[in-house]
Order: C-alpha cells, then sequence, then structure tokens
C-alpha cells in the first residue's frame, strides 16, 4: 500500500486539465512533459502499449498532423490516487478534415503526476484511416 497522500479532486481536475492543455498544444516541449508523468509512465490503447518515449513520439505524430485539437470532459471521477473520464477529442488535420473521438480512460497517479492511462478511443467523425489516433506514431 503506497503512504503517499491522495490529490484531492480539485488537484486531479486540475493536473488532467493541465496534461490535455499541453498535449493539445503544438508548441509544447517534451520537457514539459516530465512536469505531467512519471518516467516510468506507461499508456495502454486501443490493444497498444507505450512506455514514456513512444508518448512522446505520439504527441509528435500528432503536433505533425494536427492543426489544432481540443478535449471536452463529459465524465471525472477520482479516488485522488486514480481517476477515470470520459472525454471527446476534437481536432482539424493540417489538410482541413475534421476529427472527433470519444475515450474513455483509466489513470494511475504518484507523485502528484500520471503513472499509467488505460484507454479505449471510438472515432466518432473522420476517415476510417484515423481510428489509430489515440496510438499513431510517426512514419
Amino acid at each position: 500500500m503506497s503512504t503517499e497522500a491522495a490529490m484531492t479532486q480539485g488537484e486531479v481536475h486540475e493536473l488532467l486539465h493541465r496534461m490535455f492543455a499541453a498535449f493539445t498544444d503544438p508548441t509544447t516541449k517534451p520537457e514539459k512533459f516530465a512536469e505531467l508523468l512519471t518516467p516510468d509512465y506507461i499508456q495502454r490503447v486501443d490493444g497498444k502499449q507505450l512506455d514514456y518515449e513512444g508518448f512522446l513520439q505520439h504527441s509528435r505524430a500528432l503536433q505533425a498532423e494536427l492543426a489544432s485539437s481540443s478535449i471536452s470532459f463529459e465524465q471525472v471521477v477520482t479516488d485522488g490516487v486514480s481517476a477515470a473520464t470520459v472525454h471527446v477529442a476534437e481536432g482539424v488535420k493540417i489538410d482541413g478534415e475534421r476529427i472527433r473521438l470519444k475515450v474513455i480512460a483509466y489513470y494511475q497517479f504518484r507523485g502528484n503526476r500520471i503513472s499509467l492511462v488505460d484507454e479505449l478511443t471510438y472515432l466518432i467523425e473522420g476517415a476510417a484511416h484515423d481510428q489509430d489516433l489515440g496510438s499513431r506514431m510517426p512514419d
């Protein structure tokens, strides 16, 4: 059992909002994610697993393809050491095509940073070839 103090609901919400603000900002530098994610971060998404470096590559791939993006939370539930969200990711690709994904995600926290994300994504709007946006890597 961890001896770390649980975060408050407000701290969890603030961490998630900071994470997604960084993730959706095309000017975010990789160093910013070190403040938000643990060094041993793991992300499981749609049957694939990314480590911290894999997440950075995924972030770069999306920055190269999206002109803009945003996240809107529909549900957030937390006990201070973990959380679950239902959120919608919307974006406009550089070619002008719009995309929307619904995401159901489970998070674990350690040291006021995210250590694990386990998520499923569902393409609501966009081309079939964009179904992998939740785990896309650079070519």
